[in-house]
């Protein structure tokens, strides 16, 4: 029993004191009266407590509370509410005892009452309700919901739309503000009859649709069915109001009605609790399940945040794993793009440095004339500026892990400086004069192969092979297509929060076009292609209309080797043997071939 809800039960009566805040039916009424001209009215129909509290806090116009919300709150439809699961009435009466009054506030309330309950008089009923401090009435479950033989024998039993007309009528003399909840012409104009104070049409179930054409033709089916339900209530226009429920999901669904009709509010259910809740909850388990323990292992297709199944990523994890536990220096190196931040990171979190500092310097973000300063740090003095003394990133990473990326854009003395740390193990700051000794593990990383750069002279070769006990090399995105699904499930999993909206997947159209691309910006770039289709398309399931792939271009020494037809008849020929032998794996094909997945599609669609 809730503390502000005080009950007494005397002799079999229920004599109701209670303590639950009222609102005035005549404000209600003045607040109908004003959805003519002013903002729309919005009403929310909760099924919990917690949404009650929601809307409330969020200002909604008034809460109307039906039997079909306990079944929303339960997993299922509103269409719940007309099987025999229980009394519609005592339903609705115990959701607004135990949760929904507790937390309306000064916010008015309407009840369902449903007008062919035999098991209490109506008006003990609404007597009941009245002293509970409901403010308005709507005839629910509604009869409108059922048709065909059984509709026929509910009406010819008196049990039907005339019955919920003759409540809605006590219910106004009882001093309640009044709702006809109507689906067709008939209902409507036996509610105006009564003189009901405002009209709820409803012109359909809420759903979510993923395809957006469905989701705009059913959107116009209701606008037409909505002009069709008001316009029988022409005659009492200035009297009374009209609200509806139907498929909006959305606020810019909302506009399109108000757009194109002359409604004065919305209704809604589903839309601020079925819909909006799932969503939430399966995308924050979703994202829960998908933390991995990096620090108990891994598993074939996750470490830490980096992800693929494909041998070469199995390849780079086992490295990683049998790397950072040795106190060495490692060289990384990939294309931009390829996760070379991560591999570091990891690094140092699975090392025995994992409790101390992890500093990055970006030596390419740095002038020429600061990267002393950086690394080392300066006294004050040391040179025009140099107002107060700098630590630099040596004294910073003392005892854990200094990350130097894009290394290969140090400048000669920079590198002379570098090399000189590594052989001694200690710096000097800039101006000056006492060594000071660091304890650092040296990781770099570099875009730009750097035994190249040694061999061109670019790159001293003391330093690399200083840097250069164990290399990690990462692989491009195009030589491990195998990982997109992966990769792009860990996207849309980031993106569902971020964007606060559900995205199921993407199509295979849309998969298909990701296979095809050549991917120069390699993950970063397969990130910011679905973040934009994210932003630009509506449906749960992306299309990828907005991308257009680019397939890597041929060397201009393939194209040299024979003509056109000849290669491609020969390629193509080659592909096929291989994809035979391979038993059908065209990994296994495009590694006996030693090329990529891609060139192997290719090759077999020439």
């Amino acid at each position: 029993m809730f503390i502000l809800d005080t009950v007494m039960y005397t002799e079999g009566m229920r004599t109701v004191s209670s303590m639950y805040p009222k609102s005035s039916p005549q404000g209600f009424k003045e607040r109908l009266s004003a959805a003519r001209s002013e903002r729309p009215l919005l009403i929310v129909v909760p099924g919990s407590g917690l949404i009650a509290r929601c809307a409330v806090n969020s200002n909604a116009d008034a809460l109307m509370v039906l039997n079909a919300g306990i079944y929303r709150s339960l997993g299922t439809g509103s269409l719940a509410s007309f099987l025999p699961f229980g009394n519609a009435n005592d339903q609705t009466e115990s959701l607004l005892r135990e949760q929904i009054l507790p937390r309306s506030k000064d916010v008015p309330v309407i009840a369902g009452v449903f007008a062919a309950d035999q098991t209490q008089p109506l008006r003990d009923r609404l007597k009941t309700l009245q002293d509970l401090g409901v403010a308005g009435i709507v005839n629910w479950p509604a009869v409108g919901f059922v048709d065909g033989t059984f509709r026929e024998v509910l009406e010819s039993e008196g049990l039907g739309s005339d019955l919920e007309a003759e409540m809605l009528a006590m219910a106004q003399e009882a001093g309640f503000i009044t709702f006809g909840f109507a689906l067709g012409v008939t209902e409507v104009q036996k509610f105006i009859k009564v003189e009901v104070d405002a009209l709820v049409l409803d012109v359909g179930l809420t759903r979510v649709s993923d395809d957006v054409r469905a989701k705009r033709d059913d959107l116009h089916r209701a606008i037409t069915r909505l002009n069709q339900l008001s316009k029988a209530a022409d005659d009492q226009r200035d009297s009374v109001q009209i609200v509806f429920g139907g498929p909006i999901v959305t606020p810019e669904d909302l506009s399109e009605v108000f757009r194109h009709t002359s409604i004065h509010g919305f209704a809604g259910g589903s839309v601020f609790e079925r819909l909006p809740v799932r969503d939430v909850v399966e995308t924050t388990v979703h994202r829960f399940k998908g933390v991995t323990m990096s620090q108990r292992g891994h598993t074939t297709e996750t470490l830490g945040e980096m992800v693929g199944g494909s041998q070469a990523m199995r390849d780079v994890f086992q490295t990683i794993c049998r790397v950072a536990p040795n106190d060495v220096t490692v060289c990384i190196e990939g294309e931009s793009g390829t996760g070379k931040e991560l591999v570091a990171a990891l690094l140092h979190r699975l090392s025995s440095r994992s409790n101390h500092p992890f500093v990055t310097l970006n030596c390419g973000a740095i002038p020429e004339s600061l990267l002393e300063s950086e690394l080392f740090g300066h006294e004050k003095g040391a040179f025009t500026g140099a107002e107060r003394r700098r630590i630099g990133k040596f004294e910073l990473a003392h005892g854990g892990t200094l990350f130097l990326d894009e290394i290969a854009d140090l400048s000669p003395h920079a590198q002379v400086a570098l090399l000189r740390v590594l052989q001694q193990r200690e710096v000097t700051r800039v101006g000056g004069d006492s060594a000071i000794l660091v304890d650092v593990r040296i990781l770099a990383a570099s875009n730009r192969p750097l035994h190249k750069l040694v061999a061109a002279g670019e790159f001293r070769a003391d330093l690399y092979y200083r840097l250069n006990t164990i290399c990690v090399q990462l692989p491009r995105l195009r030589d491990r297509l195998d990982d997109i699904p992966l990769l792009v499930e860990t996207i849309l999993a980031d993106l569902r929060a971020r964007l606060n909206r559900e995205i199921s997947g993407i199509s295979s159209t849309f998969e298909k076009k990701l296979w095809e691309h050549a991917w120069p910006g390699n993950i970063r770039e397969l990130e910011q292609v679905i973040h934009r289709s994210a932003i630009l398309e509506e449906g749960s399931i992306l299309e990828g209309w907005s991308f257009v792939p680019e397939p890597e271009e041929e060397t201009a020494m393939t194209k040299q080797i024979a003509p056109p037809s000849i290669a491609a008849s020969s390629n193509h020929r080659k592909a096929v043997e291989a994809l035979l032998k391979a038993g059908g794996n065209k990994t296994h094909a495009a590694a006996a071939l030693n090329v990529t997945r891609k060139t192997l599609y290719r090759w077999l669609k020439k």
